[in-house]
């Protein structure tokens, strides 16, 4: 339910992002600088497109492959690129064949929720797992990769079993996060290249 109260609402109309989900990329992009110049994203579960269109203000000359199920947000841009897939269903092998290798993967992405706390934390874990199954594919060697998950009893255990494949695994809740929600977001830096 969209409070039009809610401060970072307001701060989203003003600023002309569809969605306040765009500070919690923001928080999370100023304290572990993850977007560069030059970058080449992929943003699963990019609509209604806070994240793209915040990435295309910070990665210069890069490029944006925004892939969701809903239909493409309003951005029109050189730099970005609409692709309108299911992640958990997508082939592997076609989507590196039309995105190549990416620097960042980025997902904000979560399923239709029942209000059900463990199956709802299932159905998100499932999504994080899938974007962590591409990685290998689709993520250049010391690139990273920061995705959304509703926690449950089964999220620390994944977190453990991704962390050797990458520098630094984190976990964090921005402050734009409303603080009844159980969105974490899994921030795994600098895959390594034996992953």
């Amino acid at each position: 339910m969209i409070n039009p109260k809610d401060s970072y609402y307001r701060k989203a109309k003003h600023d002309n992002y569809p969605a306040r989900s765009v500070y919690k990329l923001e928080e999370i992009d100023r304290r572990y600088r993850l977007v560069k110049n030059g970058m080449r994203v992929v943003d699963f579960g990019c609509v209604p497109g806070s994240w793209s269109k915040y990435l295309l203000k910070r990665i210069g000359n890069g490029t944006i492959v925004g892939i969701d199920v809903a239909d493409p947000p309003a951005i029109r841009d050189g730099r970005f690129t609409y692709m309108k897939e299911d992640i958990l269903s997508i082939d592997t092998k076609r989507l590196k064949e039309r995105i190549g290798t990416v620097d960042l993967i980025l997902s904000d992405a979560c399923p239709s929720t029942s209000g059900n706390r463990f199956s709802d934390g299932q159905a998100s874990l499932e999504i994080v797992r899938r974007v962590f199954s591409l990685a290998p594919s689709i993520l250049k060697p010391g690139g990273s990769v920061v995705a959304k998950v509703l926690t449950g009893e089964d999220t620390a255990e994944f977190v453990r079993k991704i962390r050797p494949g990458f520098e630094s695994v984190r976990q964090s809740k921005p402050k734009a996060s409303r603080k009844e929600s159980r969105e974490m977001y899994i921030i795994a830096l600098h895959q390594r290249r034996e992953f």
